[in-house]
Protein backbone atom coordinates (compact mmCIF):
# COMPACT_ATOMS: atom_id res chain seq x y z
CA UNK A 1 0.00 0.00 0.00
CA UNK A 2 1.33 3.46 -0.91
CA UNK A 3 1.87 5.95 1.88
CA UNK A 4 -0.68 8.69 2.35
CA UNK A 5 -0.56 12.06 4.06
CA UNK A 6 -2.41 10.56 7.02
CA UNK A 7 -0.17 7.47 7.31
CA UNK A 8 3.02 9.54 7.12
CA UNK A 9 1.79 11.92 9.81
CA UNK A 10 0.72 9.01 12.03
CA UNK A 11 4.06 7.22 11.59
CA UNK A 12 6.25 10.33 11.92
CA UNK A 13 7.29 9.72 15.55
CA UNK A 14 8.44 6.19 14.69
CA UNK A 15 10.80 7.24 11.92
CA UNK A 16 14.54 7.38 12.59
CA UNK A 17 16.20 10.79 12.96
CA UNK A 18 18.97 11.45 10.45
CA UNK A 19 22.43 12.91 11.00
CA UNK A 20 23.61 15.66 8.62
CA UNK A 21 26.09 13.30 6.91
CA UNK A 22 23.26 10.92 5.98
CA UNK A 23 21.70 13.38 3.51
CA UNK A 24 24.86 14.24 1.56
CA UNK A 25 24.26 14.12 -2.17
CA UNK A 26 21.22 14.64 -4.38
CA UNK A 27 17.78 13.73 -3.10
CA UNK A 28 14.87 13.45 -5.52
CA UNK A 29 11.48 14.55 -4.21
CA UNK A 30 8.06 13.01 -4.68
CA UNK A 31 4.63 13.51 -3.18
CA UNK A 32 1.87 11.21 -1.99
CA UNK A 33 -1.79 11.45 -2.95
CA UNK A 34 -3.55 13.88 -2.95
CA UNK A 35 -0.48 16.17 -3.01
CA UNK A 36 0.97 14.85 -6.30
CA UNK A 37 -0.80 17.55 -8.31
CA UNK A 38 -1.41 20.24 -5.71
CA UNK A 39 2.08 20.49 -4.17
CA UNK A 40 4.08 21.10 -7.38
CA UNK A 41 1.68 23.86 -8.40
CA UNK A 42 1.85 25.45 -4.97
CA UNK A 43 5.65 25.30 -4.92
CA UNK A 44 5.73 27.01 -8.31
CA UNK A 45 3.69 29.88 -6.88
CA UNK A 46 6.15 30.40 -4.00
CA UNK A 47 9.38 30.33 -5.98
CA UNK A 48 10.18 26.65 -6.61
CA UNK A 49 8.72 25.89 -10.05
CA UNK A 50 9.55 22.38 -11.27
CA UNK A 51 11.03 21.42 -7.90
CA UNK A 52 13.26 18.35 -8.22
CA UNK A 53 14.58 17.93 -4.68
CA UNK A 54 17.53 18.87 -2.49
CA UNK A 55 21.34 18.67 -2.63
CA UNK A 56 23.48 18.60 0.51
CA UNK A 57 27.14 18.68 1.50
CA UNK A 58 28.45 18.73 5.06
CA UNK A 59 30.85 21.08 6.75
CA UNK A 60 31.69 21.15 10.46
CA UNK A 61 28.82 18.80 11.30
CA UNK A 62 26.16 20.89 9.57
CA UNK A 63 24.52 20.02 6.28
CA UNK A 64 24.55 22.89 3.80
CA UNK A 65 22.22 22.57 0.90
CA UNK A 66 20.21 24.00 -1.93
CA UNK A 67 16.90 23.15 -3.49
CA UNK A 68 17.07 21.84 -7.03
CA UNK A 69 14.65 22.83 -9.79
CA UNK A 70 14.42 21.40 -13.28
CA UNK A 71 15.80 23.91 -15.75
CA UNK A 72 14.57 22.62 -19.10
CA UNK A 73 17.30 21.00 -21.18
CA UNK A 74 19.99 22.55 -18.95
CA UNK A 75 19.37 19.99 -16.20
CA UNK A 76 19.09 21.10 -12.59
CA UNK A 77 19.53 24.58 -11.18
CA UNK A 78 20.42 25.32 -7.54
CA UNK A 79 18.14 27.76 -5.69
CA UNK A 80 17.16 28.73 -2.16
CA UNK A 81 20.13 27.82 0.09
CA UNK A 82 19.51 26.11 3.42
CA UNK A 83 21.24 24.48 6.37
CA UNK A 84 20.27 21.40 8.34
CA UNK A 85 21.12 20.11 11.77
CA UNK A 86 19.52 17.93 14.41
CA UNK A 87 16.87 19.64 16.54
CA UNK A 88 13.48 18.89 18.11
CA UNK A 89 10.59 18.32 15.73
CA UNK A 90 7.69 20.75 15.92
CA UNK A 91 5.35 17.76 15.59
CA UNK A 92 6.47 15.65 18.53
CA UNK A 93 9.56 17.18 20.19
CA UNK A 94 11.71 14.19 19.19
CA UNK A 95 14.95 14.61 17.20
CA UNK A 96 14.76 15.28 13.46
CA UNK A 97 17.12 16.72 10.90
CA UNK A 98 15.73 20.25 10.65
CA UNK A 99 16.23 22.21 7.43
CA UNK A 100 16.17 25.98 7.83
CA UNK A 101 16.20 28.77 5.29
CA UNK A 102 17.91 32.13 5.82
CA UNK A 103 16.08 34.83 7.78
CA UNK A 104 16.30 37.01 4.67
CA UNK A 105 15.09 34.27 2.29
CA UNK A 106 12.12 35.23 0.11
CA UNK A 107 8.68 34.87 1.64
CA UNK A 108 7.38 32.38 2.70
CA UNK A 109 10.70 30.47 2.97
CA UNK A 110 12.05 32.48 5.90
CA UNK A 111 9.19 30.98 7.97
CA UNK A 112 9.40 27.46 6.54
CA UNK A 113 11.29 24.56 8.04
CA UNK A 114 11.52 21.06 6.68
CA UNK A 115 12.11 18.18 9.05
CA UNK A 116 13.63 14.93 7.83
CA UNK A 117 13.54 11.39 9.21
CA UNK A 118 14.09 7.99 7.62
CA UNK A 119 11.33 5.41 7.18
CA UNK A 120 12.20 1.72 7.75
CA UNK A 121 12.46 1.03 4.00
CA UNK A 122 15.12 3.76 3.58
CA UNK A 123 13.04 6.55 2.08
CA UNK A 124 13.56 9.93 3.69
CA UNK A 125 10.28 11.37 4.88
CA UNK A 126 10.08 15.14 5.07
CA UNK A 127 7.54 17.29 6.85
CA UNK A 128 7.22 20.93 5.89
CA UNK A 129 6.10 23.28 8.63
CA UNK A 130 5.35 26.98 8.57
CA UNK A 131 6.94 28.15 11.80
CA UNK A 132 4.24 30.62 12.76
CA UNK A 133 1.60 30.59 15.50
CA UNK A 134 -1.31 28.32 14.63
CA UNK A 135 0.54 26.61 11.76
CA UNK A 136 3.38 24.81 13.53
CA UNK A 137 1.63 21.44 13.92
CA UNK A 138 0.25 21.19 10.38
CA UNK A 139 3.17 19.38 8.74
CA UNK A 140 2.87 18.61 5.03
CA UNK A 141 4.72 15.42 4.06
CA UNK A 142 6.98 14.76 1.10
CA UNK A 143 9.40 11.97 0.22
CA UNK A 144 13.08 12.11 -0.75
CA UNK A 145 15.00 9.32 -2.45
CA UNK A 146 18.76 9.16 -2.54
CA UNK A 147 20.00 9.67 -6.11
CA UNK A 148 23.73 10.18 -5.65
CA UNK A 149 26.31 10.84 -2.99
CA UNK A 150 28.33 14.01 -3.47
CA UNK A 151 32.00 14.15 -2.60
CA UNK A 152 32.57 16.04 0.62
Amino acid sequence: MSPTVRSLRRSWSGYRPLAPAEVVGDLEASFVAPLRTIAPRGLGLVGLPRWYGKRFVTQDGTAHGVNLVRDGDAGLREVLPMTADVDASLADGLPALVVRYAVDAPRPWRWVRDELREAPHGTIVGMTFVDAPGLRRAGTPFLLSRVSVAAD
